[in-house]
């Protein structure tokens, strides 16, 4: 889940120093890699590296990008593009052409292509790949598609179409054409991934945080619909919706990924997160808890909601150790389970002799909670611990794990907990004692897909129901027959 950003300002003195505060407010995305590229009239110039963007970049970059007098630029904060972070995956990736052309194109993208095989054996004759990335390969295509169109809505179009349901993305990119650099900016026609623009002092932004326009002291316009586009040059700046279809934005970057000040689908990510924990007290009504603590970081909101439903305590008691890795990507249990033990501590003067209420946005694998959190929990002393969930049971992994094959499904924390059986024809209450005595709790309380789509909106529930925004001719055979159990049993 990267982190992308666009900027684009004629004359703008500080659009290097932009650039970097906007994409460093999109920080959460990732931390493998960042990178940012600037484009000037004469051409555009990339620099990227393995970390945290103050880490990669820092004042010198930023003032000699500046004296290069860009009129754009692009940032990526990027999750590692392999098991191990390699520099040449990280963003942003210039598109090297084997023919010959008046274009140079530089992108960053947040977003996944499925089964991109049969595109990088058309393109390669005409392209020189240097990545195991993918954002190459959709680069690679934008770029013909410019060299047939022009820097056009047209090529867009083309894009789109091309992609539509085997891909999810928000791009930026700068196109230099021999006189000019162009910023664009595109994202797929069922507007998955979450982006956003807004004109600041003159200066057009777009970002997948809504929370870059308030770092820069603006605030945000409009977050894009479906196959919506952006050309920015020095003709100006318009906007151009391209293709009309159902959207399906990522419900799970409101519960999980967002940044907790931004806005997803209009509304602040905080809010959103706080009435999930309302709804859960809601649904649950009681509790046995003395105090209410979150399983930090992103557990926080659901955590405000629960203890101002149950009217109880809220206390910090287990925090984030500044050692913390991020554990996430991470696809070995055992390997998890060892970096996760590296990321909490518990405070025992609030822990000990109590009855745990802890708030977490959602159990994926379930090694975090099992072998993190929860253990410090009850090793500083707790009785009890219910675990409360502002997401659903995760039936389903995201398709961006698919690559992996049929384990992506079976370390799922729901699937774990139905071993030798299945979970899809359990109640919600069946469900959440089998995952309590998978992580190691006295209590599981999920919330329901009913009351997550009351508070967040409609969009896409993959995890939940495999409303995947893939097609399904794009699926691997192991989730269709899967898919097809799960509609078969819950009656569908």
């Amino acid at each position: 889940m990267d982190g992308v950003v666009g900027v684009y300002g004629l004359g703008d003195q500080d659009l290097v120093s932009k650039t970097f505060l906007a994409t460093g407010a999109c920080q959460h995305r990732g931390k493998a890699c960042t990178g940012i590229a600037v484009g000037t009239s004469k051409g555009i110039y990339i620099h990227k590296g393995l970390g945290r963007i103050a880490e990669v970049i820092d004042n010198n970059i930023i003032k000699t990008f500046q004296d290069l007098e860009p009129v754009a630029a692009i940032g990526n904060i990027g999750y590692t593009k392999r098991k191990i972070a390699e520099k040449i995956n990280s963003e942003p990736i210039e598109i090297h052409t084997l023919t010959g052309s008046k274009f140079k194109v530089v992108l960053t993208m947040d977003g996944y292509l499925v089964k991109d095989d049969d595109l990088r054996a058309e393109l390669e004759s005409q392209y020189g790949f240097e990545t195991g990335n993918k954002t190459e390969i959709i680069g690679a295509l934008l770029h013909k598609y410019i060299t047939e169109e022009g820097v056009s809505f047209g090529a867009g179009e083309k894009l789109v179409e091309r992609l539509n349901g085997r891909a999810t993305f928000a791009l930026t990119a700068l196109i230099h054409d021999g006189n000019e650099t162009h910023l664009v900016t595109l994202n797929d026609s069922r507007a998955f991934e979450p982006f956003c623009y807004a004109t600041i002092d003159g200066t057009f932004v777009a970002s997948s945080e809504s929370f870059s326009h308030r770092r820069l002291g603006g605030l945000i316009e409009k977050e894009y619909d479906g196959a919506e586009m952006t050309i920015c040059s020095s003709e100006g700046i318009e906007t151009k919706r391209l293709k009309e279809e159902p959207m399906m934005p990522d419900i799970f970057q409101g519960v999980y990924f967002g940044n907790v000040a931004s806005l997803f689908r209009g509304k602040e990510i905080f809010q959103i997160r706080r009435e999930l924990g309302l709804e859960l007290v809601d649904h649950y009504q009681n509790s046995k808890a003395d105090i209410v603590i979150p399983n930090p970081e992103s557990g926080w909101g659901v955590t405000v909601g629960i203890a101002e439903g149950l009217g109880q305590s809220l206390f910090p008691a287990l925090i984030k150790l500044p050692q913390a890795v991020r554990t996430f990507q991470e696809g070995e249990r055992q390997t998890r389970s060892k970096e996760v033990g590296l990321k909490f501590g518990g405070i025992d003067s609030l822990l000990k002799d109590r009855n745990i209420a802890m708030g977490d946005d959602s159990i994926v694998r379930g090694s975090v909670s099992e072998g993190g959190s929860v253990w410090v929990v009850y090793n500083a002393g707790a009785k009890f611990i219910e675990f409360w969930i502002s997401y659903g049971p995760m039936f389903f992994p995201s398709f961006k794990e698919w690559d992996r094959g049929i384990e992506c499904l079976r370390e799922l924390a729901v699937q774990r907990a139905f071993n030798g059986g299945n979970p899809y024809d359990k109640t919600l209450d069946e469900i959440n004692k089998a995952v309590a005595k998978l992580v190691g709790v006295d209590e599981v309380k999920y919330n329901s897909q009913e009351r997550i789509k009351k508070v967040a909106g409609d969009g896409s529930f993959q995890a939940l129901d495999a409303s995947y925004p893939i097609d399904e001719e794009f699926w691997p055979d192991w989730l269709k027959t899967e898919v097809e159990k799960y509609h078969k049993l819950q009656g569908n």
